[in-house]
C-alpha cells in the first residue's frame, strides 16, 4: 500500500551561534535554497511544508514559500514540537509518515533519505533518527516519524526538553516504539559533520559543496566521505 510522506522544513533566522545562517551564500545560492533544492530530489517525499516562526526576521521564509508555491505554517520559535505538529495538521491531509527536515543541513543526501524511508515503510517502524547511534555523516540524513505518533504525543503536556528537541522523547522511550537503527555500512563515517552551526561549519560546507556539486546524487555520499578521509 502506498504511504503518503510529508516533509516538514523547520527553519528560522534567530540562531545564537551563527546569525542568519540559512541566508549565507554558497556561490550563487543561499544555504536554505540549496537545502530545499536537494530535498526536492527525494523521490519518496510526496509533499513539503515550510515551518517557521512568527518573528519578523522569518518573513523571508513565508515569501520563499509563496514564491515557490509551497504551503507554510508559522508558530512558536521555542516550542518546536508544537510548530512541527501544527504544520502537519494545517494541511488538512492524511500523511502516514513525516520527515523532520532541519534546514541547517544543506548537504543532505536525497538517495540516502529515500533509502531510509523505504526501509521505514517495509518494516513498519515508528521512528528513525540519524542522531541515534550515529554512524553516518552528521547532516546526510533526516529524522522520520509515523504521523499518528506525532499527533498523539501532540496532546501531551511535554517538558521543555522535548518541546525543543523532538527526537529526545522517542529516544528516551524506546520501549514504546519500533525504532529503525540500521545503516548501510558503506556510509559509515561518524566523524564527518555537515550541520551548519558555526563559521567553521560554513567554510567546511562551502568546501565540500564545491567538490560534489557536479557529481550525480547517487555518487555524492561515497565521494564526499572519500574526500573527507583523504584529508585526515
Amino acid at each position: 500500500m502506498k504511504k503518503n510522506v510529508l516533509g516538514v522544513i523547520l527553519c528560522r533566522s534567530n540562531s545564537s551561534r551563527l546569525k542568519d545562517k540559512l541566508k549565507l551564500r554558497i556561490e550563487k545560492k543561499d544555504t536554505f535554497s540549496i537545502f530545499v533544492d536537494r530535498l526536492k530530489k527525494c523521490k519518496q517525499i510526496n509533499k513539503l511544508v515550510i515551518s517557521t516562526t512568527m518573528n519578523k526576521e522569518d518573513d523571508c521564509f513565508k515569501m520563499f514559500a509563496i514564491k515557490n508555491n509551497m504551503p507554510y505554517y508559522r508558530g512558536s520559535e521555542k516550542n518546536v514540537w508544537h510548530r512541527f505538529s501544527s504544520s502537519i495538521k494545517s494541511l488538512n491531509q492524511k500523511f502516514d509518515i513525516v520527515v523532520r527536515c532541519n534546514a541547517d543541513n544543506p548537504l543532505i543526501m536525497p538517495t540516502i533519505i529515500d533509502e531510509d524511508i523505504i526501509n521505514f515503510k517495509k518494516k513498519n517502524y515508528d521512528f528513525f533518527s540519524p542522531f541515534y547511534k550515529n554512524q553516518i555523516p552528521f547532516g546526510y540524513a533526516l529524522t522520520i516519524f509515523k504521523s499518528k505518533n506525532i499527533l498523539e504525543i501532540y496532546k501531551k503536556n511535554l517538558s521543555k526538553k522535548y518541546r525543543e528537541h523532538i527526537d529526545n522523547y522517542f529516544i528516551e522511550n524506546l520501549e514504546r516504539f519500533k525504532v529503525l537503527d540500521k545503516y548501510n555500512p558503506k556510509y559509515f563515517c561518524p566523524n564527518l559533520f555537515l550541520t551548519l552551526d558555526t563559521k567553521f561549519d560554513y567554510n567546511r560546507i562551502k568546501f565540500y559543496y564545491k567538490k560534489i556539486k557536479n557529481i550525480g546524487f547517487k555518487k555524492q555520499p561515497e565521494k564526499l566521505i572519500s574526500i573527507f578521509k583523504n584529508l585526515q
